[in-house]
């Protein structure tokens, strides 16, 4: 009897460290960067353009964000016939929201500005390449959120701040990612939840849907690689420019 006993406990062994394998956190991310795309897909990535509308207590607003990968992205606002937006550059960012009670373009903070630059790169906000840049992954477990069964990693960047992302066990997607960001000398907790995931032209994969605490975004369009007119990512003076629109009137 005591014979048996050992192959029993060398299979019990063996599964434990399978199953410690498959709970790996740079396996969990592997699987996930297959499962939205080749690494030259990402790579071949010039620029997208994200139409859709944000829901905020009830009203509609119309958003179209505009990237120019690793050098610019604009966002366009309109609400209640009003129309802002927020520039950034690997420099410099720019709020005009008339809507806010902004008359003319004003510099963006630095905490702000920060936080937009990380839209400058995509394969970074999906963690594409997390290894490269020196962030270190932990997994955290399982977890459950919005219903989903999900995998729970914390990453941490060079400068020690940190981020969880959740993704589902099933696909691989990113469904929730809770994060601290610094706005106005505070700090504030911040989670965004990802789904409606669609194969967009050139063989990567986005949430065409992204929910926060100020609101609802539903993409009806996304656009790969389309060509951008970069005179857009410099901010204009609203009050020159209706001058010379009536003059050309």
């Amino acid at each position: 009897m005591k014979l048996l006993k050992i192959p029993v406990l060398v299979a019990l062994l063996l599964a434990a460290f399978v199953v410690a394998k498959a709970q790996n956190a740079d396996e969990i991310m592997d699987k996930h960067l297959k499962a939205i795309g080749t690494q030259e897909a990402w790579n071949n990535i010039k620029s997208v353009r994200m139409e859709g509308t944000m829901s905020v207590q009830g009203m509609e607003i119309g958003v179209t964000q505009t990237i120019l990968l690793g050098k610019a992205m604009r966002r366009d606002i309109s609400v209640m016939g009003m129309s802002g937006y927020s520039i950034v550059t690997k420099t410099e960012g720019w709020n005009y929201m008339p809507f806010q009670g902004q008359t003319k373009p004003e510099p963006m903070k630095a905490d702000m500005l920060k936080m937009e630059q990380q839209e400058l790169e995509l394969k970074s906000k999906e963690m594409y390449d997390y290894k490269s840049r020196g962030t270190k992954a932990e997994l955290l477990g399982k977890d459950t959120t919005n219903k989903i069964a999900c995998y729970k990693i914390r990453f941490t960047e060079k400068d020690g701040s940190e981020s969880v992302s959740y993704f589902d066990i099933s696909t691989y997607y990113i469904v929730r990612m809770e994060t601290k960001i610094k706005q106005d000398d505070q700090e504030q907790e911040m989670t965004v939840n990802y789904n409606n995931y669609k194969k967009l032209d050139g063989g990567i994969v986005m949430p065409m849907s992204v929910s926060m605490s100020m609101g609802d975004i539903t993409f009806k369009s996304i656009e790969i690689n389309k060509t951008i007119d970069e005179s857009i990512f410099k901010p204009a003076d609203p009050k020159a420019t209706t001058e010379s629109a009536t003059k050309k009137g």
